[in-house]
């Protein structure tokens, strides 16, 4: 090609760019207004604040998803549908709410007939402003519900993003007396009664564009004093009333699809407890955990693998109070507390929900959790390594803000036992 047409080819181009300017132009849609049909007991900020958009923005297409997702993430409603703004650049969203108050009573009973009972009230949307408030009390109610040993009080307040920042604050405080039992190799040894008070305070910062996706940290303080007195069996050295006036700090990340039935994504936390003389405690004692977790969709249906990797670490003046005690529900599943204690621990869950067809609200469950204590171990029969296998449903009511009433059924084999849980939340 000759040097000469190279000028008439900029000028060509040129021409083409002007022509295609104004349609570019044109094809961009600013949002003028935005409006919120099904709102009843939240308030409309609640909504506008975790959009990725507001008035005077120019549409994007991803913004139909993203705020969607964000939304649904709230917890707060059991459908979304956000439509693209129409030729006045009006945007509509439709929302369905979830019931966000549960009143529910509490019972649990172990292997040697201790048992207790209680109530917990929570209510997820305060104020309309998806501030969460919980209220309990909790009896320790002997060897089959036939005593009282104790009555203990709990109360905590999430206030949520301070201000519509990415700023949260929480607030816990709780006392009472309660039954401590002390196990050696899985066996109860010692019955203590337990005097307790503790009170926190925290503070969570969102560093993504809203809380819960993305990274995030967290700084706190809280305060727990106990005294104990032995009731039976013999005294233990590491029994002892203590003040454990701690730092705490942490970091997380989010990035989760919830769809109310099944989860997709992956969720990280770290966290760090520092105990010490300097900050008025009587032991210094220093934690750690850490767990990811990872939802996996399998098919259209929306089955899910879920992931989960956890690990603590306790050193200093570990008490026996002090220790990880993964016996429960939501750990290692197929045994009881006291069942699993020690100053560190590793363990992992495979878990697999499937629905029992692509419109249900009930999900088949089958899990297996591994561990592993390090070291000295208070654990059954001074075991170190343990695992559970079992299977479980999932009922989620779609209309009650985490509505899911689950049922778990576990073999330990450590214990060569089935145990049998039942209450309300996903393990994980």
């Amino acid at each position: 090609m000759k040097t000469r047409e190279y000028p008439a080819i900029i000028s060509l181009l040129c021409l083409l760019s002007a022509c295609l300017a104004p349609l570019a132009h044109a094809a961009e849609t600013v949002i003028t207004s935005i409006t919120l049909e099904g709102l009843e007991r939240t308030q409309q900020r609640t909504v506008l604040r975790q959009l990725p958009f507001a008035v005077g923005d120019i549409w994007q297409d991803r913004f139909t998803e993203q705020g969607e997702r964000w939304l649904r993430n709230l917890g707060l409603f059991s459908e979304v549908h956000i439509h693209a703004p129409d030729e006045q650049g009006m945007v509509h969203i439709r929302l369905h709410e979830r019931w966000s108050l549960w009143i529910l009573p509490q019972f649990s009973r172990h292997d040697n007939g201790a048992s207790s009972a209680g109530i917990a009230l929570d209510e997820y949307n305060m104020w309309g402003l998806n501030h969460h408030l919980r209220l309990a009390y909790t009896q320790d109610t002997g060897k089959n519900f036939s005593t009282l040993n104790g009555s203990s009080y709990a109360a905590s307040y999430r206030w949520f993003r301070i201000r519509d920042s990415g700023l949260s604050m929480n607030l816990a405080a709780g006392k009472g007396t309660s039954i401590f039992d002390t196990y050696q190799n899985g066996q109860l040894v010692s019955e203590y009664l337990q005097d307790g008070k503790n009170g926190a305070i925290s503070f969570d910062y969102a560093l993504g564009p809203v809380p819960g996706e993305g990274w995030g940290v967290s700084l706190g303080f809280a305060l727990n004093h106990t005294a104990f007195r032995l009731l039976n069996g013999p005294p233990q050295a590491d029994v002892t009333g203590t003040r454990k006036h701690s730092l705490q700090a942490g970091i997380n990340y989010r990035q989760i699809n919830n769809q109310i039935i099944w989860l997709s994504g992956t969720a990280f936390d770290y966290n760090l407890s520092i105990a010490h003389q300097a900050l008025g405690s009587s032991i210094n004692v220093y934690r750690q955990t850490a767990s990811i977790r990872s939802y996996i969709p399998l098919d259209d249906r929306q089955d899910t693998l879920n992931l989960r990797a956890n690990a603590g670490l306790a050193s200093g003046n570990v008490l026996r109070d002090g220790l990880f005690d993964l016996g429960n529900r939501d750990n290692i599943r197929g045994y009881y507390p006291g069942e699993i204690q020690g100053k560190a621990y590793l363990y992992g869950t495979i878990e697999g929900r499937f629905l029992l067809h692509p419109d249900a609200n009930v999900q088949i469950v089958t899990f297996g959790d591994a561990g592993y204590i390090p070291g000295t171990s208070h654990s059954v029969q001074g075991k170190n390594t343990f695992i559970g296998l079992g299977a479980g449903i999932r009922w989620t009511l779609r209309w009650l803000v985490r509505g899911t009433i689950r049922g778990d059924a576990a073999y330990g084999f450590a214990t060569r036992r089935w145990r049998f849980y039942l209450g309300t939340g996903q393990a994980f």
